[in-house]
């Protein structure tokens, strides 16, 4: 299967399967190169996928505006940058919040814990 997580490229798709107790889409990968497997919740990953992807874009504008010579110029550059950095960020944790949220009333008893079941480290 296609993995379309651009963090995850190292990474196969062996399996995509809807939890029996939340009815969320999984998807068990295996690492290319190590035996590591791992179990995501597609739509709680995309979310982190997606924002990662445009912070990249912003971090390497953010690289080009520490070239630039005026200090006034470059201050106000990387201000508005990293203004935008954090509203993706903030973006991103609040959709999965509300994901959490979602999955949490859709099945209120077989959603218990799952946050600390899936979580991620962003």
């Amino acid at each position: 299967m296609e993995n379309k997580y651009k963090t995850l490229q190292d990474y196969s798709i062996k399996k995509r399967t809807k939890c029996n107790r939340c009815h969320s889409n999984l998807a068990i990968l295996k690492h290319n190169n190590k035996s590591e497997t791992k179990i995501i919740w597609e739509e709680f990953y995309k979310v982190y996928d997606d924002a990662y992807q445009k912070q990249q874009c912003l971090m390497s504008e953010k690289e080009q505006i520490l070239d630039i010579i005026d200090e006034n110029e470059k201050q106000k550059q990387l201000e508005i940058i990293l203004k935008k950095i954090r509203r993706i960020q903030s973006e991103a944790s609040t959709s999965q919040s509300k994901l959490r949220i979602k999955a949490r009333v859709t099945t209120p008893e077989a959603s218990e814990g799952i946050g600390e079941r899936l979580s991620l480290n962003i």
